[in-house]
């Protein structure tokens, strides 16, 4: 009878691991780039990187020449009347001359105009500052959504290897509860327990069946809420196990220090910061003057009326005097700007700077707490050895052995668990400091302690 229990379980063990053999193992990098090519919201930060990109490349352009084409039809006349010029006095037979000239300018116009602008108060350079800073702005964007996918992924791909490992675990335990459901059968027969200790030893059996189903479903969840974040119809093997990172993983300010350097919140408020400075400047370039260079050169000459000239070019100068909008107030307007993009920044800061805290005390925690349940885990081994030992020999009863088993169970989900959590604690330190790729180089590091 143990061995046919044995082949059985051998069965269920191998059914459980060959559902996910159908493809190759899904390693953590490659999931990553999976969600980093798949997921809309990275989708959208990459094209709005696109768009600002090419408003800067546009940008870039205004500092060169703006060339046209202008052509017309026009209809008109000129009319030219000096008057009457009476010469009788100096020659009595002249008679009077009328000045007076009527022509018809109408006709086809076609012109190439330039214009070069050589000074422009700094507007200009302002603009193209701007939209350079917004193109950083927009990078790292995508870059902080990169990071909130990576950790997203991280909660995701390791909460179905937990899941896994402790749906496997339920199914150890209910092999072990249908074996001492056996054992109950036989020491019933030889009188060694009661009828009474043979049903509680079914009933734990029943229960053990209970967390295996809710185990089951767990684990589908997991794997549900993976899929649907790689945009996969399911979830085969999963190639990097739970780990917990044995190395010192530095102090507290080495870690605020790295995100106040590297987090790309603050590179994008800093950006939205350039931008608002850039804005500054571009609304006192309204106070100066404006010098170009023009040129104009007439296609058609055969229209051309005689103060039409063939081409001309030269240099302008323009100020204006009086505008419409107020100047200073679009310049107060501008300085407002800064002190919102200053004030945002600070806040970015302090938030990181917490979030960064609490996901240092939380790594470290989930590695202490790991580390002690080494202790635990022994102790419920050798208890349930204990109890296993007196209930062959009719001294400890079905329920305390029970109890033994399902410590041990708690023992080691506790483990997984803690490594769990130390997971993603770690995953969203790398993440607000700016550093995910440490993390993925983290997942496979051999110093550390992983939980399959």
């Amino acid at each position: 009878m143990a061995v046919k229990s044995f082949f059985v379980f051998a069965s269920l063990c191998w059914a459980f691991s060959s559902s996910y053999a159908q493809t190759p193992a899904l390693d953590f990098s490659q999931a990553r780039q999976l969600a980093h090519d798949r997921v809309d919201a990275i989708k959208v930060e990459t094209a709005e990187t696109a768009k600002r990109e090419s408003e800067a490349k546009s940008a870039r352009s205004l500092h060169g020449p703006k060339i046209e084409l202008d052509s017309k039809q026009i209809w008109g006349r000129k009319t030219l009347d000096y008057g009457t010029i009476n010469l009788r006095s100096i020659i009595p037979t002249l008679p009077p001359i009328d000045l007076y000239h009527e022509e018809d300018i109408g006709g086809p116009r076609a012109a190439i105009n330039a214009q070069l602008p050589i000074y422009m108060g700094g507007a200009i350079n302002a603009k193209v500052r701007a939209a350079d800073e917004a193109v950083y702005e927009s990078q790292a964007r995508t870059q902080a959504q990169r990071d909130t996918v990576d950790t997203e992924l991280a909660q995701k791909y390791f909460a179905v290897q937990l899941a896994r490992s402790i749906e496997r675990l339920q199914s150890e335990m209910l092999h072990q509860q249908e074996l001492e459901v056996r054992k109950a059968l036989r020491f019933e027969k030889t009188g060694t327990i009661s009828k009474l200790e043979r049903m509680a030893v079914e009933v734990n059996r029943d229960a053990a069946k209970r967390e295996l189903l809710t185990a089951q479903t767990n684990r589908r969840v997991a794997e549900s809420e993976l899929a649907g974040l790689l945009r996969e119809e399911s979830v085969g093997e999963l190639k990097n196990p739970l780990f917990v990172v044995t190395e010192d993983i530095g102090s507290l300010k080495s870690w605020q220090d790295k995100a106040m350097g590297s987090s790309p919140v603050l590179k994008s408020v800093v950006a939205q910061r350039r931008q608002a400075e850039q804005g500054v400047t571009a609304a006192k370039a309204a106070w100066h003057p404006q010098v170009y260079a023009f040129a104009n050169y007439n296609l058609i000459k055969h229209y051309l009326t005689i103060p039409e000239p063939d081409w001309i070019a030269g240099i302008g100068l323009k100020f204006t005097l009086w505008d419409n909008k107020d100047r200073n107030a679009s310049i107060a307007a501008a300085n407002s700007l800064v002190t919102k993009a200053q004030a945002a920044h600070d806040e970015a800061s302090n938030r990181i700077q917490t979030a960064v805290q609490t996901a240092y005390l939380k790594s470290n925690e989930a590695r202490e707490a790991y580390r002690l349940t080494d202790s635990t885990l022994s102790l419920a081994k050798e208890n349930l050895r204990l109890r296993e030992k007196s209930f062959s020999e009719g001294l400890s009863t079905a329920d305390e052995v029970n109890d033994a088993r399902t410590k041990l169970l708690a023992a080691e989900i506790a483990r997984r668990v803690a490594a769990y959590r130390f997971v993603v604690a770690w995953a969203m330190l790398n993440a607000v400091s700016g550093d995910m790729n440490a993390f993925e180089q983290s997942v496979t590091r051999q110093t550390n302690i992983f939980e399959y």
